[in-house]
């Protein structure tokens, strides 16, 4: 007897739906990625707000190698992973925020 159970829809492999998946990475993940400098030492990340409440930062370099304040965190014992930032940095952003460099869109 063939088997009319319905195919979960991340078992299916089809086209359209790995090009949605790749629509989706790219809409959520790559577009609207703004470079920002922080003031303080210059490291570079790249920041989307995709609410007033929400910002994506990617990092485009290791951010105890550049960032001094998270160095320090670092050396002091800190697990990079579990260091949420650094404040010049989320300053920088806000600024970015604040003169239209980086754009919150409409809710």
């Amino acid at each position: 007897m063939p088997d009319n159970s319905p195919t979960r829809w991340w078992a299916r492999n089809t086209a359209a739906l790995v090009a949605s998946t790749v629509a989706d990475k790219r809409r959520y993940v790559e577009d609207g990625l703004v470079p920002v400098r922080c003031a303080r030492c210059a490291t570079e990340v790249l920041v989307k707000k995709n609410s007033q409440k929400h910002t994506s930062v990617q990092w485009t370099s290791d951010a105890a190698a550049t960032c001094p304040e998270i160095a320090a965190q670092v050396a002091a014992g800190a697990q990079g992973a579990q260091i949420l930032g650094c404040g010049t940095l989320r300053q920088s952003i806000d600024d970015a925020i604040a003169s239209g460099v980086v754009t919150v869109p409409d809710a």
